[in-house]
């Protein structure tokens, strides 16, 4: 459980490096991180979540399990630089590595010993914390803010329109609550092997290499992918008898799940007989 500051004290960072001045004021949260501001982090496969990423996992207010985060690589191959501040040093992570995280909404919740405490927060709990600091030097030998560690709860406490934003799609529970996005999302196809047209379907998503994870895909009429599917796509299916209905739904359709063929069926909850089929992946399908 993170660790909560009894007051509420704005703090002034000054930090002084290669010439720049930097002040920071702390922005208070409601319930404000005291817990360290660095812990080394486990860096082995198989170490767990909180172990991964340090300080930043520990200021973290999920409802669910965190997902893995990361941190900045200034040196040994990393395109990030240096920054001025603890923004700009986590604007430019994501610029440069796509780190799936939003690109605004942070707060300044704490400033201490040349690092600050950068929260994403919903319903004033954090969702996303980044600890950043003033004195990593990168690879062009600049000297200012870098993002440290960085650590995030699952998507679907973001909700569903940032996580929209972030390229992925929620489904809801029947109480229409968001479901986990390590036990189902979808998401379009990447632009750059020309599958925007395509949405991936994952059950299962993976958060560690050797767990399984059932794909479905939708939008290969042409059959380009035919080799590496279980059937074929049909947007005027029938639901099969021994399909189960996995209780989420998205966009006005439930999920269901068949065997035979094996593939993810999306029944339209106004009209049960508008069902689209989905092939189930068979082989990795990847792209040059």
């Amino acid at each position: 459980m993170r660790l909560i500051l009894a007051t509420l004290v704005p703090v002034l960072l000054l930090a002084a490096c290669g010439g720049r001045t930097t002040t920071l004021l702390a922005d208070p949260a409601a319930t404000p991180y005291a817990g360290p501001m660095h812990v080394e982090r486990d860096l082995d496969d198989d170490a767990t979540v909180l172990a991964a990423t340090g300080a930043a996992g520990l200021a973290l207010e999920c409802t669910g399990a965190p997902r893995r985060g990361g941190g900045g690589d200034y040196v040994d191959g990393g395109l990030e630089t240096v920054q001025d501040s603890p923004r700009a040093a986590l604007a430019d992570l994501i610029d440069e590595e796509g780190v799936p995280v939003p690109d605004d909404g942070y707060r300044v919740e704490r400033v201490e010993d040349g690092r600050a405490l950068l929260s994403y927060d919903v319903d004033d709990r954090t969702k996303v914390a980044v600890i950043a600091r003033d004195d990593i030097t990168d690879f062009d030998h600049d000297t200012g803010w870098g993002v440290e560690v960085w650590a995030m709860c699952d998507p679907a406490e973001l909700g569903a329109e940032v996580a929209e934003r972030l390229g992925l799609q929620l489904w809801a529970d029947a109480d229409g609550r968001p479901v986990a996005t390590t036990e189902v999302m979808s998401y379009a196809g990447a632009a750059h092997c020309d599958w925007q047209d395509l949405t991936w379907l994952e059950i299962g998503a993976a958060t560690d290499a050797d767990q399984d994870v059932d794909t479905y895909l939708s939008g290969d009429e042409d059959g380009a992918l035919a080799d590496f599917l279980s059937t074929t796509p049909d947007a005027s299916a029938t639901l099969p008898p021994d399909a189960t209905d996995t209780g989420w739904q998205r966009a006005g359709r439930e999920l269901w799940l068949g065997e035979h063929p094996r593939a993810a069926y999306l029944v339209s909850v106004d009209d049960r007989t508008d069902v689209q089929r989905w092939p189930a992946v068979t082989d990795p399908i990847g792209c040059a």
